[in-house]
Protein backbone atom coordinates (compact mmCIF):
# COMPACT_ATOMS: atom_id res chain seq x y z
CA UNK A 1 0.00 0.00 0.00
CA UNK A 2 1.29 3.46 -0.55
CA UNK A 3 1.95 5.48 1.95
CA UNK A 4 -0.94 7.94 3.16
CA UNK A 5 -0.57 11.49 2.65
CA UNK A 6 -0.77 13.87 5.68
CA UNK A 7 0.42 17.40 6.51
CA UNK A 8 3.95 16.13 7.61
CA UNK A 9 4.62 14.63 4.20
CA UNK A 10 2.79 17.70 2.05
CA UNK A 11 6.02 19.73 4.35
CA UNK A 12 8.65 16.98 3.49
CA UNK A 13 7.38 17.32 -0.18
CA UNK A 14 8.30 21.01 -0.02
CA UNK A 15 11.47 20.88 1.99
CA UNK A 16 12.98 18.35 -0.93
CA UNK A 17 12.92 21.79 -3.27
CA UNK A 18 16.00 23.18 -1.26
CA UNK A 19 17.21 25.17 -3.49
CA UNK A 20 14.04 27.20 -4.51
CA UNK A 21 13.21 27.59 -0.90
CA UNK A 22 16.61 28.69 -0.22
CA UNK A 23 15.97 31.22 -3.13
CA UNK A 24 12.41 32.19 -2.36
CA UNK A 25 12.84 32.45 1.49
CA UNK A 26 15.89 34.94 0.84
CA UNK A 27 13.88 37.41 -1.55
CA UNK A 28 11.05 37.19 1.00
CA UNK A 29 13.08 38.36 4.06
CA UNK A 30 14.55 41.26 1.53
CA UNK A 31 10.76 42.11 0.54
CA UNK A 32 10.08 42.34 4.06
CA UNK A 33 13.24 44.59 5.04
CA UNK A 34 12.40 46.85 2.01
CA UNK A 35 8.73 47.52 2.86
CA UNK A 36 9.76 47.55 6.77
CA UNK A 37 10.55 50.98 7.10
CA UNK A 38 8.01 52.80 4.62
CA UNK A 39 5.29 53.27 7.53
CA UNK A 40 7.63 55.02 9.51
CA UNK A 41 9.17 57.75 7.62
CA UNK A 42 6.81 60.19 6.84
CA UNK A 43 4.52 60.02 10.42
CA UNK A 44 8.13 60.75 11.53
CA UNK A 45 8.77 63.68 10.10
CA UNK A 46 5.42 65.05 11.56
CA UNK A 47 7.77 65.42 14.39
CA UNK A 48 10.82 66.73 12.61
CA UNK A 49 9.15 69.52 10.82
CA UNK A 50 5.86 70.68 12.15
CA UNK A 51 6.53 69.74 15.62
CA UNK A 52 10.52 71.34 14.81
CA UNK A 53 12.15 69.02 16.99
CA UNK A 54 14.44 67.53 14.07
CA UNK A 55 15.67 63.83 14.36
CA UNK A 56 17.03 60.87 11.94
CA UNK A 57 15.49 61.50 9.18
CA UNK A 58 15.88 65.17 8.30
CA UNK A 59 19.73 65.00 9.48
CA UNK A 60 20.32 61.93 6.99
CA UNK A 61 18.75 64.58 4.16
CA UNK A 62 21.06 67.13 4.87
CA UNK A 63 23.91 64.96 4.76
CA UNK A 64 23.30 64.52 0.90
CA UNK A 65 21.22 67.66 0.07
CA UNK A 66 21.37 71.27 1.15
CA UNK A 67 17.18 71.88 1.28
CA UNK A 68 15.84 74.93 2.32
CA UNK A 69 12.12 74.29 2.68
CA UNK A 70 10.15 72.06 4.80
CA UNK A 71 8.47 70.91 1.40
CA UNK A 72 11.20 69.30 -0.49
CA UNK A 73 11.88 67.56 2.94
CA UNK A 74 8.02 65.94 2.46
CA UNK A 75 9.00 65.26 -1.00
CA UNK A 76 12.30 63.48 -0.93
CA UNK A 77 10.66 61.18 1.86
CA UNK A 78 7.45 60.90 0.10
CA UNK A 79 10.10 59.80 -3.15
CA UNK A 80 11.90 57.40 -1.07
CA UNK A 81 8.81 55.84 0.26
CA UNK A 82 7.41 55.47 -3.34
CA UNK A 83 10.72 53.81 -4.51
CA UNK A 84 11.04 51.38 -2.00
CA UNK A 85 7.59 50.37 -2.28
CA UNK A 86 8.18 49.92 -5.80
CA UNK A 87 11.40 47.65 -5.06
CA UNK A 88 9.30 45.32 -2.47
CA UNK A 89 7.12 44.98 -5.12
CA UNK A 90 9.61 43.65 -7.60
CA UNK A 91 10.69 40.97 -4.73
CA UNK A 92 7.26 40.17 -3.41
CA UNK A 93 6.64 39.40 -6.85
CA UNK A 94 9.56 37.35 -7.50
CA UNK A 95 9.03 35.44 -4.48
CA UNK A 96 5.23 34.45 -5.38
CA UNK A 97 6.61 33.29 -8.73
CA UNK A 98 9.12 31.25 -6.98
CA UNK A 99 6.68 30.22 -4.25
CA UNK A 100 3.78 29.08 -6.70
CA UNK A 101 6.60 27.00 -8.58
CA UNK A 102 7.10 25.13 -5.40
CA UNK A 103 3.34 24.69 -4.59
CA UNK A 104 2.66 23.59 -8.25
CA UNK A 105 5.28 20.80 -7.78
CA UNK A 106 3.96 19.58 -4.71
CA UNK A 107 0.22 19.86 -5.96
CA UNK A 108 1.86 17.68 -9.10
CA UNK A 109 3.58 14.90 -7.04
CA UNK A 110 0.12 14.56 -5.19
CA UNK A 111 -1.37 13.62 -8.26
CA UNK A 112 1.00 12.34 -9.60
CA UNK A 113 0.89 9.59 -6.50
CA UNK A 114 -2.87 9.30 -6.94
CA UNK A 115 -2.37 7.98 -10.60
CA UNK A 116 -0.05 5.73 -9.91
CA UNK A 117 -2.02 4.32 -7.26
CA UNK A 118 -4.77 3.85 -9.73
CA UNK A 119 -2.44 2.48 -12.75
CA UNK A 120 -1.99 -0.46 -9.99
CA UNK A 121 -5.49 -0.72 -8.04
CA UNK A 122 -7.37 -3.51 -8.17
CA UNK A 123 -10.32 -3.62 -10.91
CA UNK A 124 -13.06 -4.78 -8.26
CA UNK A 125 -11.46 -1.84 -6.00
CA UNK A 126 -12.16 0.77 -8.63
CA UNK A 127 -15.67 -0.42 -9.84
CA UNK A 128 -17.07 -0.07 -6.21
CA UNK A 129 -15.63 3.77 -5.60
CA UNK A 130 -16.69 4.71 -9.16
CA UNK A 131 -15.01 6.92 -11.66
CA UNK A 132 -17.03 10.37 -10.64
CA UNK A 133 -15.51 9.70 -6.98
CA UNK A 134 -12.17 9.49 -8.51
CA UNK A 135 -11.93 12.32 -10.30
CA UNK A 136 -13.42 14.60 -7.92
CA UNK A 137 -10.85 13.66 -5.11
CA UNK A 138 -8.43 13.74 -8.15
CA UNK A 139 -10.07 17.58 -8.64
CA UNK A 140 -11.71 19.37 -5.89
CA UNK A 141 -9.97 17.88 -3.26
CA UNK A 142 -6.38 18.17 -5.07
CA UNK A 143 -7.16 21.94 -5.83
CA UNK A 144 -8.18 22.09 -2.06
CA UNK A 145 -4.79 20.70 -0.75
CA UNK A 146 -2.96 23.40 -3.58
CA UNK A 147 -4.57 26.22 -1.65
CA UNK A 148 -3.34 25.23 1.51
CA UNK A 149 0.59 24.55 -0.18
CA UNK A 150 0.49 27.90 -1.99
CA UNK A 151 -0.75 29.57 1.02
CA UNK A 152 1.92 27.83 3.46
CA UNK A 153 4.94 28.01 1.64
CA UNK A 154 4.08 31.28 0.26
CA UNK A 155 2.13 33.68 2.31
CA UNK A 156 2.84 32.88 5.57
CA UNK A 157 6.45 32.59 5.65
CA UNK A 158 6.31 36.40 4.13
CA UNK A 159 3.30 36.79 6.59
CA UNK A 160 5.09 36.07 9.96
CA UNK A 161 8.45 38.24 8.96
CA UNK A 162 6.10 40.95 8.60
CA UNK A 163 4.74 40.39 11.98
CA UNK A 164 8.12 39.86 13.56
CA UNK A 165 9.46 42.91 11.96
CA UNK A 166 6.59 45.17 12.78
CA UNK A 167 6.10 43.94 16.23
CA UNK A 168 10.08 44.45 16.50
CA UNK A 169 9.53 48.04 15.66
CA UNK A 170 6.42 48.98 17.13
CA UNK A 171 8.51 47.68 20.54
CA UNK A 172 11.01 50.00 20.18
CA UNK A 173 8.80 52.97 19.21
CA UNK A 174 6.75 52.42 22.08
CA UNK A 175 6.53 48.90 24.53
CA UNK A 176 3.80 49.28 26.36
CA UNK A 177 1.04 50.52 23.76
CA UNK A 178 3.27 47.55 21.01
CA UNK A 179 2.35 45.42 24.02
CA UNK A 180 -1.76 46.25 23.26
CA UNK A 181 -2.07 45.08 19.87
CA UNK A 182 0.37 42.40 20.04
CA UNK A 183 -1.50 40.93 23.00
CA UNK A 184 -4.87 41.21 21.35
CA UNK A 185 -4.40 39.29 17.66
CA UNK A 186 -3.39 36.02 18.99
CA UNK A 187 -6.34 36.24 20.95
CA UNK A 188 -8.44 36.72 18.21
CA UNK A 189 -6.27 33.78 16.13
CA UNK A 190 -7.11 31.84 18.93
CA UNK A 191 -11.18 32.47 18.92
CA UNK A 192 -11.37 31.88 15.14
CA UNK A 193 -9.11 28.63 15.28
CA UNK A 194 -11.39 27.36 17.80
CA UNK A 195 -14.74 28.18 15.75
CA UNK A 196 -13.71 26.85 12.18
CA UNK A 197 -12.68 23.37 14.06
CA UNK A 198 -16.16 22.89 13.45
CA UNK A 199 -16.91 24.40 10.32
CA UNK A 200 -13.74 22.07 8.95
CA UNK A 201 -16.59 18.96 8.93
CA UNK A 202 -19.33 21.03 7.15
CA UNK A 203 -15.97 20.98 4.21
CA UNK A 204 -16.00 17.50 4.59
CA UNK A 205 -19.37 16.79 4.03
CA UNK A 206 -19.56 19.34 0.72
CA UNK A 207 -16.99 17.32 -0.95
CA UNK A 208 -18.42 14.18 -0.43
CA UNK A 209 -21.88 15.22 -2.09
CA UNK A 210 -19.78 17.22 -4.81
CA UNK A 211 -18.21 13.33 -5.09
CA UNK A 212 -21.65 11.60 -5.35
CA UNK A 213 -23.01 14.47 -7.74
CA UNK A 214 -20.23 13.87 -10.01
CA UNK A 215 -20.24 10.21 -9.70
CA UNK A 216 -24.10 10.28 -10.93
CA UNK A 217 -23.39 12.72 -13.22
CA UNK A 218 -21.01 11.15 -14.97
CA UNK A 219 -22.23 7.58 -15.17
CA UNK A 220 -25.88 9.34 -16.21
CA UNK A 221 -24.29 11.41 -19.01
CA UNK A 222 -22.23 7.92 -20.34
CA UNK A 223 -25.65 6.32 -20.32
CA UNK A 224 -27.47 8.67 -21.41
CA UNK A 225 -28.52 6.54 -24.82
CA UNK A 226 -29.62 4.05 -22.62
CA UNK A 227 -31.49 6.17 -20.35
CA UNK A 228 -33.57 7.65 -22.85
CA UNK A 229 -34.47 4.93 -24.82
CA UNK A 230 -35.78 3.57 -21.73
CA UNK A 231 -37.95 6.93 -21.35
CA UNK A 232 -36.37 7.24 -17.79
CA UNK A 233 -34.43 10.76 -18.74
CA UNK A 234 -36.43 12.36 -15.92
CA UNK A 235 -36.11 9.71 -13.11
CA UNK A 236 -32.21 10.20 -13.08
CA UNK A 237 -32.47 14.23 -14.01
CA UNK A 238 -34.30 14.26 -10.80
CA UNK A 239 -31.76 12.48 -9.19
CA UNK A 240 -28.94 14.12 -10.52
CA UNK A 241 -31.23 17.61 -9.29
CA UNK A 242 -31.29 16.46 -5.92
CA UNK A 243 -27.59 15.74 -5.57
CA UNK A 244 -27.58 18.89 -6.73
CA UNK A 245 -29.35 20.66 -4.58
CA UNK A 246 -27.28 18.46 -1.81
CA UNK A 247 -24.40 20.36 -2.58
CA UNK A 248 -26.11 23.87 -2.74
CA UNK A 249 -27.62 23.17 0.86
CA UNK A 250 -24.31 21.81 2.07
CA UNK A 251 -21.91 24.93 0.47
CA UNK A 252 -24.73 26.95 1.99
CA UNK A 253 -23.74 26.05 5.04
CA UNK A 254 -20.15 25.97 4.86
CA UNK A 255 -19.76 28.92 3.20
CA UNK A 256 -22.04 30.85 5.92
CA UNK A 257 -20.33 29.53 8.84
CA UNK A 258 -16.83 29.95 7.20
CA UNK A 259 -17.26 33.29 6.21
CA UNK A 260 -19.20 34.49 9.71
CA UNK A 261 -15.98 32.48 11.47
CA UNK A 262 -13.94 35.09 9.47
CA UNK A 263 -15.98 37.98 9.84
CA UNK A 264 -16.27 37.66 13.77
CA UNK A 265 -12.67 37.53 13.67
CA UNK A 266 -11.68 40.12 11.76
CA UNK A 267 -14.45 42.26 13.58
CA UNK A 268 -12.19 41.22 17.12
CA UNK A 269 -9.30 42.85 14.70
CA UNK A 270 -10.91 45.56 14.29
CA UNK A 271 -12.19 46.05 18.05
CA UNK A 272 -8.58 45.71 19.01
CA UNK A 273 -7.28 47.85 16.91
CA UNK A 274 -9.62 50.71 18.08
CA UNK A 275 -8.98 49.82 21.74
CA UNK A 276 -5.65 50.53 20.45
CA UNK A 277 -5.97 53.63 18.86
CA UNK A 278 -8.16 55.20 22.14
CA UNK A 279 -5.11 54.50 23.86
CA UNK A 280 -2.84 55.73 22.16
CA UNK A 281 -4.50 59.07 21.87
CA UNK A 282 -4.67 58.98 25.53
CA UNK A 283 -0.97 58.31 25.89
CA UNK A 284 -0.41 61.76 23.31
CA UNK A 285 -2.49 63.94 25.97
CA UNK A 286 -0.87 62.80 28.71
CA UNK A 287 2.69 63.72 27.11
CA UNK A 288 3.93 59.99 27.01
CA UNK A 289 3.84 59.53 23.37
CA UNK A 290 4.28 61.99 20.22
CA UNK A 291 2.00 62.45 17.54
CA UNK A 292 4.06 61.87 15.08
CA UNK A 293 5.20 58.63 17.15
CA UNK A 294 1.38 57.89 17.26
CA UNK A 295 0.76 57.79 13.53
CA UNK A 296 3.50 55.45 12.66
CA UNK A 297 2.31 53.04 15.12
CA UNK A 298 -1.05 53.46 14.16
CA UNK A 299 0.05 52.25 10.27
CA UNK A 300 2.06 49.71 11.31
CA UNK A 301 -0.85 48.11 13.79
CA UNK A 302 -2.45 48.77 10.43
CA UNK A 303 0.00 46.81 8.67
CA UNK A 304 -0.12 44.23 10.96
CA UNK A 305 -3.63 43.69 10.30
CA UNK A 306 -2.88 41.69 6.56
CA UNK A 307 -0.62 39.50 8.66
CA UNK A 308 -3.16 38.70 11.28
CA UNK A 309 -5.83 38.18 8.07
CA UNK A 310 -3.67 35.46 6.23
CA UNK A 311 -3.23 33.69 9.40
CA UNK A 312 -6.44 33.12 10.25
CA UNK A 313 -6.87 32.56 6.27
CA UNK A 314 -4.03 29.74 6.58
CA UNK A 315 -6.06 28.26 9.18
CA UNK A 316 -9.21 28.21 7.30
CA UNK A 317 -7.01 26.69 4.68
CA UNK A 318 -5.14 24.04 6.46
CA UNK A 319 -8.60 22.36 8.46
CA UNK A 320 -10.07 22.46 4.49
CA UNK A 321 -6.94 20.67 3.35
CA UNK A 322 -7.05 17.81 6.70
CA UNK A 323 -10.54 17.20 5.42
CA UNK A 324 -9.44 16.90 1.38
CA UNK A 325 -6.11 14.92 2.49
CA UNK A 326 -8.62 12.19 4.35
CA UNK A 327 -10.18 12.17 1.07
CA UNK A 328 -7.60 12.04 -1.03
CA UNK A 329 -6.25 8.62 0.75
CA UNK A 330 -9.80 6.92 0.36
CA UNK A 331 -8.00 6.25 -3.05
CA UNK A 332 -4.57 5.29 -1.97
CA UNK A 333 -6.40 3.07 0.75
CA UNK A 334 -7.80 1.06 -2.27
CA UNK A 335 -6.05 -2.44 -2.80
CA UNK A 336 -3.51 -3.20 -5.35
CA UNK A 337 -4.19 -5.59 -7.88
CA UNK A 338 -1.09 -8.43 -7.30
CA UNK A 339 2.12 -7.69 -8.14
CA UNK A 340 4.16 -10.41 -9.57
CA UNK A 341 7.67 -10.08 -11.11
CA UNK A 342 8.60 -11.31 -14.34
CA UNK A 343 10.73 -14.25 -14.13
CA UNK A 344 10.35 -15.98 -17.09
CA UNK A 345 8.42 -14.86 -20.67
CA UNK A 346 6.63 -18.41 -22.08
CA UNK A 347 5.49 -16.05 -24.97
CA UNK A 348 9.35 -15.26 -26.15
CA UNK A 349 9.86 -16.65 -30.00
CA UNK A 350 6.79 -18.41 -30.01
CA UNK A 351 3.79 -17.69 -32.17
CA UNK A 352 0.88 -19.28 -29.66
CA UNK A 353 0.66 -20.30 -26.04
CA UNK A 354 -1.08 -22.64 -24.01
CA UNK A 355 -3.54 -22.19 -21.50
CA UNK A 356 -4.57 -24.30 -18.31
CA UNK A 357 -6.48 -23.76 -15.19
CA UNK A 358 -6.20 -25.59 -12.22
CA UNK A 359 -9.06 -25.34 -9.54
CA UNK A 360 -9.64 -22.00 -10.10
CA UNK A 361 -12.48 -19.98 -8.03
CA UNK A 362 -13.44 -16.74 -8.22
CA UNK A 363 -15.82 -14.72 -6.14
CA UNK A 364 -16.78 -10.75 -6.72
CA UNK A 365 -17.35 -9.87 -3.43
CA UNK A 366 -15.30 -12.51 -1.33
CA UNK A 367 -18.50 -14.58 -0.39
CA UNK A 368 -20.24 -15.76 -3.53
CA UNK A 369 -18.56 -17.68 -5.60
CA UNK A 370 -19.12 -17.05 -9.64
CA UNK A 371 -16.38 -19.20 -10.22
CA UNK A 372 -16.17 -22.51 -8.50
CA UNK A 373 -12.69 -25.27 -8.98
CA UNK A 374 -12.28 -24.69 -12.74
CA UNK A 375 -9.83 -27.36 -14.60
CA UNK A 376 -9.34 -26.12 -18.28
CA UNK A 377 -6.48 -27.38 -20.79
CA UNK A 378 -5.88 -25.32 -24.19
CA UNK A 379 -3.60 -26.69 -26.39
CA UNK A 380 -1.20 -24.10 -28.16
CA UNK A 381 -2.73 -22.84 -31.93
CA UNK A 382 -6.05 -24.46 -30.41
CA UNK A 383 -9.73 -22.94 -31.47
CA UNK A 384 -11.98 -23.06 -28.18
CA UNK A 385 -15.42 -21.63 -27.61
CA UNK A 386 -16.53 -21.45 -24.64
CA UNK A 387 -20.64 -21.59 -24.19
CA UNK A 388 -23.01 -21.69 -21.43
CA UNK A 389 -25.99 -19.93 -19.91
CA UNK A 390 -26.49 -16.44 -19.04
CA UNK A 391 -24.55 -15.70 -15.72
CA UNK A 392 -22.81 -18.80 -15.89
CA UNK A 393 -19.49 -16.82 -15.82
CA UNK A 394 -18.60 -16.77 -19.01
CA UNK A 395 -17.26 -13.12 -19.58
CA UNK A 396 -15.30 -13.53 -16.08
CA UNK A 397 -13.61 -16.31 -17.31
CA UNK A 398 -12.07 -14.19 -19.58
CA UNK A 399 -11.29 -11.46 -17.54
CA UNK A 400 -9.26 -13.82 -14.85
CA UNK A 401 -7.20 -14.81 -17.62
CA UNK A 402 -6.02 -11.71 -18.84
CA UNK A 403 -5.79 -10.48 -15.05
CA UNK A 404 -8.28 -7.98 -14.24
CA UNK A 405 -9.54 -9.39 -11.59
CA UNK A 406 -7.13 -12.03 -9.29
CA UNK A 407 -8.50 -15.60 -8.92
CA UNK A 408 -9.57 -16.34 -5.16
CA UNK A 409 -7.58 -19.36 -5.24
CA UNK A 410 -6.16 -21.76 -8.01
CA UNK A 411 -3.61 -21.78 -10.53
CA UNK A 412 -3.35 -20.28 -14.41
CA UNK A 413 -0.43 -21.41 -16.40
CA UNK A 414 0.50 -19.98 -19.46
CA UNK A 415 2.86 -22.67 -21.79
CA UNK A 416 3.04 -24.36 -18.23
CA UNK A 417 4.52 -21.37 -16.32
CA UNK A 418 2.32 -19.70 -13.52
CA UNK A 419 0.82 -16.27 -14.04
CA UNK A 420 2.71 -15.31 -10.55
CA UNK A 421 6.13 -16.12 -12.34
CA UNK A 422 5.10 -14.24 -15.64
CA UNK A 423 3.17 -11.12 -14.33
CA UNK A 424 0.37 -9.11 -15.74
CA UNK A 425 2.05 -7.04 -17.75
CA UNK A 426 3.33 -9.29 -20.09
CA UNK A 427 0.49 -11.24 -19.84
CA UNK A 428 -2.03 -8.81 -21.26
CA UNK A 429 1.11 -7.61 -23.34
CA UNK A 430 0.29 -10.60 -25.58
CA UNK A 431 -3.46 -11.78 -24.62
CA UNK A 432 -5.52 -9.96 -26.65
CA UNK A 433 -9.28 -9.05 -25.43
CA UNK A 434 -12.13 -7.92 -27.79
CA UNK A 435 -14.83 -6.59 -25.72
CA UNK A 436 -18.67 -7.16 -26.62
CA UNK A 437 -19.04 -3.92 -25.88
CA UNK A 438 -15.58 -1.76 -26.40
CA UNK A 439 -15.50 1.54 -25.02
CA UNK A 440 -14.47 4.64 -27.34
CA UNK A 441 -12.16 7.41 -26.87
CA UNK A 442 -13.98 10.96 -27.86
CA UNK A 443 -10.64 11.49 -30.37
CA UNK A 444 -10.14 10.39 -33.95
CA UNK A 445 -10.42 6.57 -35.02
CA UNK A 446 -6.22 6.31 -35.75
CA UNK A 447 -5.87 7.13 -31.53
CA UNK A 448 -8.96 4.51 -30.90
CA UNK A 449 -7.25 1.77 -33.30
CA UNK A 450 -3.54 2.60 -31.55
CA UNK A 451 -4.40 4.18 -28.13
CA UNK A 452 -1.14 6.03 -28.37
CA UNK A 453 1.06 3.42 -29.59
CA UNK A 454 3.31 4.17 -32.89
CA UNK A 455 1.81 2.06 -36.01
CA UNK A 456 2.20 2.76 -39.75
CA UNK A 457 -0.91 3.62 -41.66
CA UNK A 458 -0.09 0.29 -43.62
CA UNK A 459 -0.21 -1.54 -40.47
CA UNK A 460 -3.55 -0.07 -39.06
CA UNK A 461 -5.20 -0.08 -43.02
CA UNK A 462 -3.95 -3.95 -42.85
CA UNK A 463 -6.09 -4.14 -39.70
CA UNK A 464 -8.82 -2.60 -41.07
CA UNK A 465 -8.78 -4.88 -43.82
CA UNK A 466 -9.38 -8.05 -41.60
CA UNK A 467 -12.30 -6.61 -39.39
CA UNK A 468 -13.86 -5.13 -42.61
CA UNK A 469 -13.96 -1.85 -42.27
CA UNK A 470 -11.40 -0.61 -44.65
CA UNK A 471 -13.98 0.87 -46.97
CA UNK A 472 -15.74 2.48 -44.23
CA UNK A 473 -12.58 4.42 -43.02
CA UNK A 474 -10.91 4.80 -46.74
CA UNK A 475 -14.97 6.49 -47.74
CA UNK A 476 -14.04 9.40 -45.07
CA UNK A 477 -12.96 12.52 -46.28
CA UNK A 478 -10.77 12.96 -43.20
CA UNK A 479 -10.01 8.96 -42.82
CA UNK A 480 -8.28 7.55 -39.88
CA UNK A 481 -8.54 11.31 -38.55
CA UNK A 482 -12.30 11.04 -38.41
CA UNK A 483 -13.55 12.00 -34.56
CA UNK A 484 -15.79 8.88 -33.21
CA UNK A 485 -17.41 11.47 -30.71
CA UNK A 486 -18.18 10.16 -27.28
CA UNK A 487 -18.04 6.17 -27.19
CA UNK A 488 -17.77 6.32 -30.26
CA UNK A 489 -21.64 7.74 -30.76
CA UNK A 490 -20.79 8.45 -34.55
CA UNK A 491 -20.15 4.64 -35.08
CA UNK A 492 -22.61 1.48 -35.24
CA UNK A 493 -22.64 -0.25 -32.65
CA UNK A 494 -21.06 -3.65 -35.48
CA UNK A 495 -18.56 -0.78 -36.46
CA UNK A 496 -17.42 -0.66 -32.78
CA UNK A 497 -17.26 -3.86 -32.53
CA UNK A 498 -14.86 -4.15 -35.77
CA UNK A 499 -12.71 -1.50 -34.91
CA UNK A 500 -11.83 -3.28 -31.40
CA UNK A 501 -10.97 -6.49 -33.28
CA UNK A 502 -8.74 -3.90 -35.26
CA UNK A 503 -7.53 -2.68 -32.01
CA UNK A 504 -6.38 -6.07 -30.92
CA UNK A 505 -5.16 -6.74 -34.04
CA UNK A 506 -2.75 -4.16 -34.53
CA UNK A 507 -0.78 -5.78 -31.18
CA UNK A 508 -0.39 -8.43 -32.79
CA UNK A 509 -0.73 -11.05 -29.37
CA UNK A 510 -0.07 -14.64 -28.99
CA UNK A 511 -3.42 -15.42 -27.49
CA UNK A 512 -6.48 -13.75 -28.60
CA UNK A 513 -10.29 -13.35 -26.34
CA UNK A 514 -13.36 -12.76 -28.06
CA UNK A 515 -16.17 -12.10 -25.88
CA UNK A 516 -19.42 -11.77 -28.11
CA UNK A 517 -17.56 -9.36 -30.44
CA UNK A 518 -19.50 -9.88 -33.36
CA UNK A 519 -22.91 -10.01 -31.47
CA UNK A 520 -23.73 -6.95 -33.48
CA UNK A 521 -22.93 -7.75 -36.46
CA UNK A 522 -25.14 -9.05 -39.87
CA UNK A 523 -24.78 -12.83 -41.02
CA UNK A 524 -22.66 -11.51 -44.12
CA UNK A 525 -20.15 -8.96 -42.64
CA UNK A 526 -19.77 -11.78 -40.14
CA UNK A 527 -18.92 -14.32 -42.44
CA UNK A 528 -16.04 -12.40 -44.22
CA UNK A 529 -14.87 -10.86 -40.65
CA UNK A 530 -14.71 -14.91 -39.47
CA UNK A 531 -13.22 -15.97 -42.81
CA UNK A 532 -10.13 -12.64 -42.66
CA UNK A 533 -9.85 -13.76 -39.36
CA UNK A 534 -8.93 -17.67 -40.05
CA UNK A 535 -6.14 -17.06 -41.78
CA UNK A 536 -4.94 -14.16 -39.14
CA UNK A 537 -5.31 -16.54 -35.97
CA UNK A 538 -3.92 -19.70 -38.08
CA UNK A 539 -1.04 -19.98 -35.72
CA UNK A 540 -2.91 -18.20 -32.54
CA UNK A 541 -4.45 -19.82 -29.74
CA UNK A 542 -8.29 -18.23 -29.87
CA UNK A 543 -10.88 -18.31 -27.13
CA UNK A 544 -14.84 -17.17 -28.08
CA UNK A 545 -17.50 -16.73 -25.70
CA UNK A 546 -20.07 -16.74 -27.92
CA UNK A 547 -23.69 -17.73 -28.58
CA UNK A 548 -23.86 -17.79 -32.16
CA UNK A 549 -24.01 -20.88 -34.40
CA UNK A 550 -21.19 -19.62 -36.62
CA UNK A 551 -18.81 -18.27 -34.58
CA UNK A 552 -19.16 -22.12 -32.52
CA UNK A 553 -18.70 -24.28 -34.97
CA UNK A 554 -15.48 -22.55 -36.46
CA UNK A 555 -14.13 -23.67 -33.37
CA UNK A 556 -11.64 -26.94 -32.72
CA UNK A 557 -13.04 -27.93 -29.48
CA UNK A 558 -16.47 -26.54 -26.98
CA UNK A 559 -16.20 -26.05 -23.87
CA UNK A 560 -19.93 -25.74 -21.88
CA UNK A 561 -18.68 -24.11 -18.66
CA UNK A 562 -21.78 -25.49 -16.70
CA UNK A 563 -20.36 -28.52 -17.46
CA UNK A 564 -17.27 -27.69 -15.77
Amino acid sequence: MFSMINIQSIFQEIIKHKKVLLLANSVAILSTLVVLPVALLLPLLIDEIILGKGGLITETIDKYFTVGEPMYYILIVLLVTMGLKAVGLLFSLLHIRLFTKISKEVTYTIRKRLLNHLQVVSMREYDLLGSGAVSSKIITDVETVDKFVASSVGEVVVEVLTLIGVSIVLLILNWQLALVILLLNPITIFVFLRAFRNVAKMKKRENESIETFQNTLTESLELYNQIRVQNREKHFLETVDTQAKEIRDRSYLFGLKSEVALEFSRLLVFYSHDIFKAIGIFMVLIGMLTIGKMLAIFSYAWVLMRPVDKLINFIHLYFNAKSSIARLNEILELEKEPQYEEKVNPFENRTSASIRLKDVSFSYDGSTEVLKNINIEIQEGEKVAIVGETGSGKSTLAQILIGLYPISSGEIFYNEHEIKEVGYEKIRENVGFVLQAPLMFNDSLRFNLTLGRAYSDELIYEALKVAQLFDFVNGLENKLDTIVGKNGTKLSGGQRQRLSIARVLLDNPKVIIFDESTSSLDTETETKLLKALDKYVKDKTVITIAHRKSSIERADRVIDINML
